[in-house]
């Protein structure tokens, strides 16, 4: 029975043994047991009870542990992991035991020798590093230790070394969206051994902990926090890891959604102002806010009023026309930008008056004055801003001394351009200027005055000149480039003086400066300066000179010696160069391209051809652009041209295709076969110049040799040959033929001579029917007909010719004439 329960007799039959096995029973229970002995008679008293005993397993040392592996390791620890044994022994798991064997030993070695281990993962500390270990587990019950099982291989005490790895959350990977006041989280795991340095920026600038800024790094979780987040939070995030190993980025976009701003609309404008309605315009604010745009709400109020009135509250587009407007009353409107998170800062306009489209024009700057003499002035001037809604008719310039009060019109009309010559000023007198500008409403409000300007020649000498330079150079000589001086002084540059010395250090920056030009001055803008030594430094200087003097010098930057300069020629065509160019006939054929090389080499274009000449067309070189310009173009001038440079460095050449669109050349090959008095055939070969489009189709023409007029046989022929009938006999006929492409009908070609209508001329048949008409001793005479067939022409006589039998040699009998009868007599037989 169970501890103070009922007894239940275990077997249902006697039992011969003294002892019996108990199953069914519950483990943990507790139990007591008694017996009966039985004979015939029956059953005795049952023995006393046993002691209780509680139903358990049998307790063995547990199993060892499953699976024990090296999880990680350092050149001092190693961390160790485990699965539980399948067998506990009966009684549970009380621990583990690690020991360790140092290589190249047998001695294990308990290493938590204090208590057992209670979980199934252990770090193991001391190593050596360098060494090689081998460690085993055991796992502990009541009982003690059971069997240990050993890690498959050997651990060298050693870091490991891995460069950093970032994986940012799900959620952080795709755009990252918070409203303003919400806190910005950005979380992910960062791996790498040893342990990385870890830094956060955004847009360049380092982010570290502040009130506003929370960073938490427990490796390999980090993640950061922007707490109450602002507009200006938004953007590309990046998160940085780096070791020893190695490096790595990761980021995440943040959109922190606000009301658009805080810059306002931009280019808030008014137009289009009438008399009761104008429009206003504004481009979207810099800053969405982070979300669409949903609407604008524009406000206008009157400036003498200054309540403002929504005139619309969804506005979707970047403009609106507002109406009802009150004639002559100023008015300020204001636009403000709205998204779902709300409305942003509004913009204001300038006051407009409400009024008609179009006014007198507006106030023109001060005029300026150029060009003064003793005797005339060159007054210019821009346009006004506002030019009243109506196109500038012309100005109105006026001239006054600076003493007077009365202003003078310059002319009595207006005057178209915004330019003008005033003359007859006294010399010596000082002058200012206004101008006002008119339109078809009328005359505006004058500038203000121009600046007083004394009527007198100029005498300064002129400014340096600009961009002094070596352009080329030699071993003996150097050849200077400038550009003429801003300031000429007033007259004109009538020359320049080039100067040069050694250069020496520390001298006087004025000394030993020698003239180079000393002949005459050198009118152009480049100077070659001969006769140098290679192997001296030579400072030089120009100056410009007018009537008054020499102005100030403009100097080289640094001092120069004379060297060779030897540069390959090089040629860059343009793009439209590259592939076939072509043109429309009648229309100029430009080739151009960009030379280099030093010296400048020499440019020749050609038509490759049979003699490679270009036989019209204009060639030129421009600084470093060499052109060749063909005015008048046909299709003769298709083919390939090309461009070479030579200098002394080498030479080069590039090719141009050029295809003229033109009607077709002429035929070849025209011939007329097959004449008879009725018809004849004609042929002929494709012209050798289609003009740059396929031949679609021939006329055939043709008229009699005494008339001037052609007509047309066929007009769409496709082939190159023609049967030609209906000829009159005896006519002589003359034939040309005409290529078509879709220019239009090209040169025609004719034959040489005329073809005389009539059957081929050929040798007559025999005679018909000869026999003998009668005979004497001496003589026979003879009789025959006409042949059937004359050859086509008409039989002009008979040949009689006789010969013996006996021989076979033919002699003739009716010399010296032709025989014009069908009947004949010989004699002297």
């Amino acid at each position: 029975r169970e501890a103070s329960g009922k007894w239940v007799r275990v077997n249902k039959t006697p039992i011969l043994d003294m002892k019996y096995r108990v199953t069914g029973l519950f483990e943990g229970n507790t139990y007591e047991f008694r017996v009966f002995a039985e004979n015939m008679v029956g059953l005795s008293k049952p023995s006393p009870s046993s002691d209780p005993i509680k139903a358990s397993r049998p307790i063995t040392p547990p199993g060892p542990p499953i699976n024990p592996k090296l999880k990680d390791k350092t050149k001092e620890s190693a961390d160790l992991v485990w699965t539980k044994p399948l067998k506990d022994g009966g009684s549970p798991i009380l621990g583990y035991v690690v020991e360790c064997q140092k290589s190249g030993t047998t001695q294990w070695n308990r290493i938590n020798k204090d208590e057992l281990i209670r979980q199934c993962a252990f770090r193991v500390p001391g190593l050596i590093e360098g060494n090689e270990y081998k460690f085993r587990i055991k796992a502990v019950n009541i009982v003690g230790e059971g069997e240990p099982r050993e890690l498959p291989e050997t651990v060298l005490a050693k870091d490991i070394l891995s460069p950093p790895e970032i994986s940012l959350d799900v959620t952080c990977r795709d755009l990252i969206t918070v409203r303003v006041g919400q806190t910005i989280r950005i979380t992910g795991k960062v791996k790498g051994r040893p342990d990385p340095e870890i830094t956060w920026s955004k847009d360049g600038k380092v982010l570290v902990q502040e009130k506003h800024v929370e960073i938490l790094h427990d490796l390999p979780n980090v993640e950061l926090q922007v707490k109450e987040a602002k507009r200006s939070d938004h953007g590309k995030y990046i998160i940085a890891a780096k070791n020893s190993c190695g490096q790595a980025q990761a980021f995440a976009i943040v959109n922190v959604l606000d009301r658009p701003g805080p810059c306002p609309v931009r280019n808030l404008k008014v137009t289009d102002i009438s008399s009761d309605r104008c429009t206003v315009t504004w481009d979207p604010p810099e800053d969405d806010g982070g979300c669409e745009i949903q609407n604008y709400i524009l406000e206008k109020c009157e400036s003498k009023r200054m309540v403002w009135s929504t005139f619309s509250s969804s506005v979707l587009t970047n403009y609106a026309k507002v109406t009802r407007l009150i004639e002559g009353n100023e008015y300020i409107f204001r636009v403000r930008a709205e998204n779902k998170m709300g409305t942003g800062p509004p913009t204001e306009t300038h006051p407009i008056i409400a009024k008609t489209k179009y006014d007198r024009p507006g106030r023109p700057d001060p005029p300026d004055v150029t060009r003064v003499s003793k005797e005339e002035m060159t007054v210019v001037w821009n346009p006004p801003e506002y030019d009243g809604g109506k196109s500038i008719t012309g100005y109105i310039l006026e001239k006054k001394e600076k003493r007077s009060l009365r202003w003078v019109p310059v002319t009595k009309t207006p005057i178209p351009e915004r330019r003008k010559k005033v003359t007859n000023l006294f010399p010596g007198h000082e002058y200012q200027f206004r101008v006002s500008a008119e339109n078809e409403v009328g005359l505006g409000e004058p500038s203000l005055p121009s600046r007083p300007v004394i009527a007198k020649d100029p005498i300064e000498p002129p400014g340096p000149p600009t961009n002094l330079r070596v352009v080329d150079s030699t071993k003996t000589s150097l050849t200077l480039g400038w550009g003429k001086p801003v300031y000429d002084g007033g007259a004109p540059i009538i020359g320049y003086v080039v100067e040069m010395r050694p250069k020496v250090e520390g001298a006087d920056p004025e000394a030993g400066w020698k003239r180079c030009n000393v002949a005459a001055q050198v009118i152009h803008t480049e100077f070659t300066a001969t006769s140098l030594d290679e192997k001296q430094l030579y400072e030089f200087r120009v100056s410009a000179q007018n009537q008054v003097g020499l102005g100030r010098p403009a100097e080289l930057k640094e001092a120069v010696s004379p060297k060779e300069i030897l540069e390959p020629p090089e040629i860059e065509l343009d793009a439209s160069m590259r592939k076939l160019v072509t043109v429309r006939a009648g229309c100029p054929i430009r080739l151009f391209a960009i030379v280099r090389g030093r010296p400048a080499p020499k440019v020749t274009w050609r038509r490759m051809g049979i003699d490679n000449v270009i036989r019209k067309g204009q060639v030129d070189l421009v600084d470093t652009m060499a052109f060749c310009v063909i005015p008048d173009s046909t299709r003769d001038d298709s083919g390939k041209y090309s461009l070479t440079l030579v200098n002394a460095a080498g030479e080069k050449a590039v090719f141009v295709n050029v295809r003229v669109l033109d009607t077709p050349g002429p035929v070849s090959d025209f011939k007329v076969s097959d004449v008879t008095k009725m018809s004849c055939h004609l042929s002929w070969a494709p012209p050798e110049n289609d003009g740059g489009s396929p031949v679609t189709h021939y006329v055939l023409q043709k008229r009699e040799a005494d008339r001037k007029t052609w007509a047309t046989v066929t007009a769409e022929l496709k082939k190159t040959s023609f049967q030609i009938a209906n000829l009159v006999p005896g006519n002589e006929y003359y034939f040309r033929v005409t290529a078509v492409n879709e220019y239009g009908s090209g040169v025609p070609s004719d034959i040489p001579k005329p073809v005389l209508a009539s059957d081929p001329l050929n040798p007559p048949g025999p005679p018909a029917f000869p026999k003998v008409v009668d005979t004497t001793r001496n003589s026979i005479s003879l009789s025959w007909s006409k042949p059937a067939y004359d050859g086509g022409s008409p039989i002009i006589g008979y040949l009689v010719e006789s010969k013996r039998a006996d021989t076979d040699n033919w002699v003739r009998c009716n010399l010296p004439k032709n025989l014009q009868a069908t009947q004949f007599v010989v004699t002297g037989l």
